[in-house]
């Protein structure tokens, strides 16, 4: 799915002056990135996605992965800063707070959206922070603005402390740590809870050891926390979201529970086998429901489930996944559904 945002932010960066520019990118840019290979002055490349700041890499941009933890770039350094708007407020203010502080005076913030993503609103907040009279244009859906740095200190946007974990939630007794930037970072997510209940019914009777479990699609880390009573050896959780995986990372340290957390793109990137897969795979892409998700995932978990293992999928009603799973698996089983989710158990043999 073209991101008509994303297309203008690109055409800009283009026809951009040389300088010392930034380009900030999320999900919304995923297979729009274009080829800088040839590029005379390619701007720094950060994504809080891995496989987008993969694809970066391959074509040709000096790309990092990271939250969009731009403390490693003094102030006033920058002279372009590109950013099309992302879905989640708070990431949103961090970045336009980062921008007023890395952006050289007189330098340049870049930004864009639509209107049903808030964009003139951050706009007009973008402009006050940076000293400038508020200017919003407009090209077909897409709104943006080139906000010129003014002043030289003001009051940042409120961005609740972005770069720091923080306690969201509780289960079992146990504080859990997350932050924005992630999909439902500060609640337990229904379908996982419903996912969770099922398992412990499945596996109660469990006594011989599992081998090995993969959290495909890990967020902060529920679905492995909430089984963490399970007989498991070997946890592998994986994610495509650098937040996420700091959550995740952190949780199971201070909960005592041994796992290794790597990023992935749907673990993909992943060579072992597991005996047991848990996964509540996303739908969106960005600000836009993407059905292809549900796909990738379903063939990572071919890959990567053992002969003799089981895969346990929860997703809402509407997404077909029993039909989309009968291409990969043998077995394609709903085992509990509700007014909103079913489980499908999916097996080799």
């Amino acid at each position: 799915m073209i991101d008509n945002s994303s297309q203008w932010l690109i055409q800009q960066l283009q026809q951009c002056p040389s300088g010392n520019n930034l380009w900030c990118c999320d999900e919304n840019v995923l297979n729009q990135i274009p080829n800088a290979q040839q590029w005379p002055n390619k701007p720094q490349f950060i994504s809080n996605r891995w496989d987008i700041a993969q694809q970066a890499i391959q074509l040709g941009f000096n790309s990092e992965f990271n939250d969009f933890d731009l403390s490693a770039i003094a102030d006033d350094r920058i002279d372009h800063f590109f950013y099309r708007i992302s879905k989640e407020k708070i990431v949103t203010h961090h970045l336009i707070n980062q921008a007023f502080r890395v952006l050289k005076p007189q330098g340049t913030l870049w930004i864009c959206g639509q209107k049903n993503e808030g964009i003139k609103t951050y706009i007009e907040k973008a402009c006050a922070l940076f000293g400038m009279q508020k200017s919003i244009q407009k090209n077909g859906a897409n709104y943006f603005s080139n906000i010129q740095k003014l002043a030289m200190t003001n009051q940042p946007l409120d961005d609740y402390d972005y770069s720091q974990l923080r306690a969201c939630l509780t289960i079992n007794e146990q504080e859990i740590y997350s932050k924005p930037g992630q999909f439902g970072w500060n609640k337990i997510d229904q379908g996982s809870d419903f996912l969770i209940a099922e398992i412990n019914q499945q596996l109660a009777a469990q006594t011989l050891p599992i081998a090995s479990a993969l959290d495909l699609g890990c967020g902060y880390g529920f679905l492995s926390i909430a089984s963490s009573h399970l007989p498991i050896q070997q946890r592998v959780l994986t994610d495509n979201n650098a937040a996420a995986l700091i959550s995740a990372r952190h949780n199971c340290a201070q909960l005592g529970l041994s796992a290794e957390i790597i990023a992935s793109d749907a673990g993909q990137q992943l060579t072992s086998q597991f005996e047991l897969i848990l996964c509540n795979p996303p739908f969106h892409q960005g600000f836009s429901v993407d059905g292809d998700l549900t796909d990738k995932f379903l063939r990572s978990a071919k890959q990567l489930l053992a002969k003799q293992g089981v895969a346990y999928f929860v997703v809402n009603q509407f997404i077909p996944l029993e039909k989309k799973a009968l291409v990969h698996f043998k077995i394609v089983k709903v085992l509990a559904q509700n007014k909103s989710f079913k489980i499908v158990e999916l097996r080799h043999n």
